[in-house]
């Protein structure tokens, strides 16, 4: 249990944010935390230089949109998930910075961000405000998208350091919803530098012979059970074929998972991601909701 974990939910009037605020709710409620929600209203020009005798009514009629606009979320929240939001932050300003600064300024834990969704090849495209949040939150990011729950939580890892918190973070995802815990890692052979094979396209990388792959994938699920039990996290370890972020999606896909978690370092961005390009294209593309979870986080 996280005594004072506080959870800090990007909120509009759209389907995919009330999917972050239900989410978010339950994880703030998992953990023993606090809930609060940011929303964001676009930037009001300053017209004072322009328009002195009308600079105190401007500021009046901003205070009263932001008092409406509270409001207004508050009755959203009350109407469509019957939640009494008690802490609220209406800002103005670009979305993703503001959110951001929000959550710096109230030291959230974690930041609860909605992912705009799609039908057919393309329908999970990250919007591009959680495409900011989640490569610049100094805390742990929560990209939510519509879910039942399937019983399955799935953490992706290559066992570098910052990668291994996710371990803990899914563990403790799967406790709180009574899910399976499934921990994998992706084996690609592309990169072997064995003696080349000369085929018709030319020059093509040799695979290592079948006896030293199963050593490797042997030694790799060794090292991933080991990994669990340092982070006291029980269920299943899973060694994947393939490019890893396809074989990290097409998992969590086969899988139906309802959580896919990922590791990062903790004040840079998805560009240093433990998983690196995997790890962003995960965030992208999964079916469902993703925990970029950060090395410093309180995990």
């Amino acid at each position: 249990m996280f005594i004072g974990m506080k959870v800090l939910v990007a909120l509009d009037f759209g389907d995919s944010s009330l999917e972050a605020l239900r989410q978010g709710r339950a994880l703030a409620h998992g953990l023993n935390g606090t809930l609060a929600a940011v929303h964001v209203l676009p930037a009001s020009h300053d017209l004072a230089s322009l328009f002195p005798g009308r600079s105190l009514s401007g500021v009046s009629d901003a205070v009263e949109e932001e008092r409406r606009a509270r409001h207004a979320l508050e009755e959203h929240a009350r109407s469509k998930l019957g939640l009494e939001l008690t802490e609220v932050y209406v800002e103005r300003g670009s979305a993703y910075a503001e959110i951001l600064r929000r959550a710096d300024s109230i030291g959230a834990d974690y930041i609860a961000v909605g992912s705009r969704g799609r039908a057919g090849l393309a329908r999970v495209v990250l919007g591009s405000v959680a495409e900011r949040v989640v490569r610049h939150a100094h805390c742990s990011v929560l990209i939510s998208r519509p879910q039942q729950h399937s019983g399955v939580v799935l953490v992706a890892t290559d066992l570098s350091d910052p990668s291994k918190p996710a371990i803990a973070a899914g563990a403790a995802a799967a406790k709180r919803t009574g899910a399976r815990l499934v921990v994998a890692s992706a084996l690609e052979w592309g990169g072997f530098t064995g003696a080349p094979l000369i085929g018709i396209l030319g020059s093509l990388p040799a695979l290592p012979p079948v006896e030293v792959q199963a050593q490797v994938r042997d030694a790799l699920l060794a090292s991933l059970q080991q990994a669990m039990a340092s982070a006291g996290a029980e269920g299943e370890a899973r060694v994947l074929d393939g490019t890893p972020a396809h074989a990290i999606v097409a998992a969590a896909e086969e899988l139906g998972a309802e959580l896919v978690v990922v590791g990062t370092h903790g004040h840079t961005g998805l560009a240093r991601l433990a998983l690196g390009s995997v790890a962003e294209s995960v965030v992208g593309s999964a079916h469902c909701s993703v925990l970029a979870v950060r090395l410093d986080a309180r995990t």
